[in-house]
């Protein structure tokens, strides 16, 4: 992946070269370099980032309390999630690092590949303003923002109230399966609750996968309960 591909994939070009460079030059590049490191875009680009997400959930879910909205915007703009989009345009491949971060796990940290994508996003803004950023983020987080609406239903959330309420335990969530290429990734993912695996789940973050896992978790307990209930009427009659 070089700076050319990377800027197809983005659908926008860099009038301003220099910018790019400076959005893909990490700390420890800079240091060696005497050149400046993408650090202050970064800043400006989460600033950038976090409006766009939260002037989507705010014109899209009109029934959603603050804090619902809030929760859904700090997944939308988590690193564990920036960092799978980044993955998926391969960012890393394209990073600027010092002598001795060159190590290929060096460049797939979460933290570095978030951080530059946050700094692209800020080099955009600064290069073509707020309309182009934002056309850029809505495009490129588009199953994101799509998937966003499946959570409005919080079922992780609701999963752990029912495990704490039924066996005094938090759920445990198990990645079982990382299928495909870093830019089209596959995540199945499994929960238990008490020993017992109760739901799997897929999708192309961890989260989703763990969303879909809990809600399939959420329907054998229910499930289960009605049994009880059942036999507890059979018994009783």
């Amino acid at each position: 992946m070089d700076r050319h591909s990377l800027q197809d994939q983005l659908q926008y070009q860099f009038r301003d070269q220099t910018l790019l460079g400076q959005a893909l030059r990490h700390e420890s590049f800079a240091q060696e370099s005497l050149e400046s490191s993408q650090e202050r875009l970064e800043f400006l680009g989460d600033s950038i980032l976090g409006a766009v997400v939260a002037d989507f959930l705010f014109r899209h879910y009109h029934d959603l309390p603050e804090g619902r909205l809030a929760q859904m915007k700090a997944a939308l703009v988590s690193t564990e999630q920036l960092a799978e989009k980044a993955r998926q345009l391969e960012l890393g491949d394209c990073v600027e690092l010092g002598r001795g971060q060159h190590q290929e796990a060096n460049r797939q940290r979460s933290n570095l590949l978030a951080d530059t994508l946050e700094a692209l996003i800020g080099a955009v803004y600064l290069e073509a303003g707020f309309v182009a950023v934002q056309d850029l983020i809505l495009r490129l987080f588009e199953s994101e923002f799509q998937a966003a609406g499946e959570w409005r239903k919080d079922y992780k959330s609701t999963l752990q109230e029912e495990a704490q309420r039924l066996f005094q335990e938090l759920p445990e969530y198990q990645v079982l399966e990382e299928i495909g290429p870093p830019h089209d990734r596959t995540f199945l993912v499994q929960v238990s609750l008490h020993g017992k695996v109760y739901g799997q789940g897929s999708g192309r973050s961890k989260r989703e996968a763990g969303q879909k896992a809990a809600e399939e978790a959420l329907a054998s307990l229910e499930g289960a309960g009605r049994e009880q209930g059942e036999e507890a009427t059979r018994n009783g009659g």
